[in-house]
């Protein structure tokens, strides 16, 4: 077990040169193997915020590496500001987002309706509105828009590593998403997000649940 906080600026007793083109999980790979330290455990001490499964915080791998911040940087780009920003616009909505957007496309469709019966033709319509002949149909035909479709997505990020976690599952069908990430990365040499991990664990349980229609 790492006894050491990385605000004391005290480094690991082994420490690996970064290789050209190495990723900052590979190197913590080398790195954890150098200090007989499991990889997990390492890369959750340096997970932002600590303990979680987050990004890997660049000052604390620096310390511990006895290197400066900006040479894992320069090594490891990926851990970077403007690298984290750009991996996170992909975001995620909320309950609370679909459902402020349901009500603005509601009151779209309650205004399409509104300029029709009022004599507004359809291209006028769709100046008006900048909507396409297609939502107007749809807004005449009826006033609730339909309902947000759920799209199911086997998550690209578990890297093809479903079968392994099926398996898992099946061996334990009660153990616990942390146990599932720490097997793949200790186990397995791969490291994932732990939301889509969660929601795949999730999903998964739920299919084992569901009652045979048979």
């Amino acid at each position: 077990m790492i006894r050491r906080d990385t605000t004391a600026g005290i480094p690991l007793p082994v420490r690996p040169r970064p290789r050209q083109g190495e990723t900052a999980d590979s190197y913590l790979r080398r790195l954890a193997a150098a200090n007989h330290l499991r990889f997990s455990y390492l890369r959750r001490y340096l997970a932002t915020p600590r303990g979680s499964y987050g990004p890997v915080d660049a000052r604390g791998l620096a310390v511990l590496a006895g290197r400066k911040p900006h040479a894992i940087l320069r090594a490891f780009p990926e851990l970077g500001p403007a690298a984290l920003r750009q991996a996170g616009t992909g975001r995620r909505y909320t309950r609370e987002d679909i459902q402020h957007a349901y009500a603005a496309k509601h009151e779209r469709y309650a205004a399409i309706r509104r300029d029709f019966d009022a004599g507004m033709s359809e291209r006028a319509i769709e100046r008006q509105h900048h909507v396409s002949r297609r939502t107007i149909i749809k807004a005449l035909d009826s006033p609730d828009p339909p309902a947000r479709k759920k799209i199911h997505r086997e998550p690209a990020a578990l890297k093809g590593l479903h079968g392994r976690i099926d398996e898992m599952i099946e061996a334990d069908p009660a153990v616990g998403t942390a146990a599932i990430w720490q097997r793949l990365a200790d186990d397995h040499a791969s490291t994932v997000a732990y939301y889509t991990l969660r929601t795949y664990v999730v999903s998964r349980r739920a299919a084992r649940e569901k009652p045979d229609p048979g």
